[in-house]
């Protein structure tokens, strides 16, 4: 991601720069919040803006039907289906990008290089609980979606699909690529979630 292109690409669409917006607060990044000591950098400005469009966007609509989150300046929104007021779920100096609801709404998936590095995230749908799902440190990660079922994101990383267990794992599950080992990496992961459904069963009995 780059955010000087996606500037001069909103630039040029977007000319009415009056209400306030503060996005770019420097020195924040990697802890539960998104607000720890990630980038280095420490922007000495801030952008103000009021707008009613936006150019090279990433939206996903909200599978009740009645919310649009979508990606503006580096910050993620969300904005009622029929119009409205925009509220701003993500600030700061990252740059966040590719927002996607979970199957049950409550949700929401997204690139963003807060860790000083391109890596996806997970947060509430009101913005609340920031956390990180992958920890890389030197990966292009593109597209995150949900499964189905909401236990996993698939997104691109590199030439390939890779499937990240919600809940936390040990890295990325191969889904193309090298047949042999991305059949190695799902009955391994199948294995993982078996014992991890086990585990709690087993602590759910009375003794």
């Amino acid at each position: 991601m780059r955010r000087s292109i996606q500037l001069a690409a909103f630039a040029a669409t977007v000319l009415a720069v009056t209400s306030p917006l503060a996005a770019q607060r420097g020195g924040r990044g990697n802890d539960s919040t998104g607000r720890g000591a990630g980038l280095p950098l420490t922007p000495s400005k801030s952008l103000k803006f009021t707008t009613d469009e936006g150019t090279w966007l990433s939206l996903d609509v909200s599978p009740d039907g009645r919310t649009i989150v979508f990606e503006l300046l580096g910050d993620i929104y969300t904005i009622p289906i029929e119009g409205g007021k925009a509220t701003r779920l993500t600030s700061g100096q990252a740059f966040d990008a590719q927002p996607h609801f979970s199957p049950d709404g409550k949700s929401i998936v997204f690139v963003s290089d807060r860790s000083q590095a391109d890596n996806l995230w997970l947060m509430n749908a009101d913005g609340t609980n920031v956390r990180a799902l992958t920890r890389e440190n030197d990966q292009r990660f593109q597209s995150p979606v949900f499964t189905p079922d909401g236990k996993y994101v698939v997104a691109s990383r590199g030439n390939d699909l890779f499937m990240y267990y919600v809940n936390g794992g040990t890295g990325g599950l191969r889904l193309t690529g090298d047949t042999a080992a991305a059949v190695k990496e799902i009955e391994a992961a199948i294995a993982i979630e078996d014992a991890i459904a086990l585990r709690g069963h087993a602590a759910d009995r009375d003794f």
